[in-house]
């Protein structure tokens, strides 16, 4: 498999070069206007080239960067089939949208993604038909769970409990079956990460752990049972026991945060950059899978910290309000 991948890993390679380095990202803070901000992005080589947009319609030039990403790596890789793991979220935002948008009476098109294996309108069809038959088995079985459920408790959060739980069991069932340990580890990592954000946000909301056990993500490498057995723990004593699975310090500094100022951007800060330091290990993957779908998890961070910053400029503030919210860069 492994030669294979030599072209599409150098192709990779050489657009890598692209990548907001730290010393961009915070050129883009520094800048003296969003309209600057917005020119680094351009110099880095976003959109499909055609004509700027304003600062303040930034993010049609991130979809626009999202989209010519997922095209290029889906273009050059051998075998599509394991990064259709990184498209399913796209897939089931789609789903959770057109399901709300049905039982509310509203138009969900415009809140709709591209970038997920199924096309957008291809989706919509399907949904408003319940015709399944090009979906995964998982989405089929989420869709028809949603339906039954929602019709007897009217209940909308159960719409994004289901099929977030339906969202992470399938691309972890695709990475094992890729046989690929980084794929296999990424998802493991991006579910613990998930679950301890959520263990949090229950725990600030006065969630009992019988809740917690609801919302609960099933695949990762952090036990159920642990999560509930620390749930009336303090955050830095339950942080310790979090050690073996490297997600201490993530719990320490950023239940710190949410403790003392209410806030939760440090949790989800630190846990972005867990993500990306793994990701970094592909960088010595001499060719392979690895350095494909690290870059697909680079591009994404990028564009959030992108967002970040010209969010933060449009609203005015300070630089180093926005710096704090920097998420690392992977090169």
């Amino acid at each position: 498999m492994g030669k294979d991948y030599v072209f599409a890993t150098a192709r990779v390679r050489s657009v890598e070069k692209n990548l907001l380095t730290r010393e961009k990202v915070e050129k883009m803070v520094d800048s003296k206007t969003p309209a600057d901000a917005l020119k680094v992005l351009y110099d880095s080589d976003y959109g499909y080239g055609g004509e700027p947009v304003r600062e303040e319609n930034f993010e049609e030039l991130l979809t626009e960067e999202t989209k010519k990403t997922y095209e290029f790596v889906l273009s050059i890789a051998p075998d599509k089939e394991p990064f259709r793991l990184f498209q399913y979220p796209y897939d089931y935002h789609n789903l959770k949208t057109l399901m709300k948008a049905e039982f509310l009476g509203i138009d969900p098109m415009p809140l709709l993604m591209s970038n997920g294996s199924i096309e957008v309108n291809k989706m919509a069809v399907m949904v408003r038909e319940r015709n399944f038959l090009s979906m995964t088995t998982d989405m089929k079985n989420a869709m028809l769970e949603v339906i039954d459920v929602f019709s007897r408790t009217n209940d909308p959060q159960i719409i994004d409990l289901i099929f977030d739980k339906a969202c992470y069991t399938e691309m972890a069932k695709l990475a094992s079956a890729a046989n690929n340990a980084f794929l296999r580890r990424y998802v493991g990592l991006l579910i613990d990460t998930i679950n301890l954000k959520t263990f949090v946000r229950m725990r600030e909301m006065g969630k009992t752990w019988d809740f917690f056990n609801k919302v609960f993500i099933p695949g990762g490498n952090v036990p159920e049972k642990l999560f509930v057995s620390g749930y009336d723990e303090a955050y830095e004593q339950f942080a310790e026991k979090l050690l073996p699975f490297g997600l201490n310090t993530a719990l320490a500094e950023g239940g710190a945060m949410v403790k003392d100022a209410g806030r939760f951007t440090m949790l989800e800060k630190l846990c972005d950059n867990m993500i990306i330091q793994f990701a970094r290990g592909a960088k010595h993957v001499t060719f392979g899978m690895e350095p494909m779908a690290a870059y697909l998890i680079a591009k994404e961070n990028e564009i959030k910290t992108a967002r970040i910053i010209m969010a933060g400029l449009l609203a005015d503030l300070p630089r180093d309000t926005i710096k704090e919210r920097l998420r690392e860069t992977y090169v």
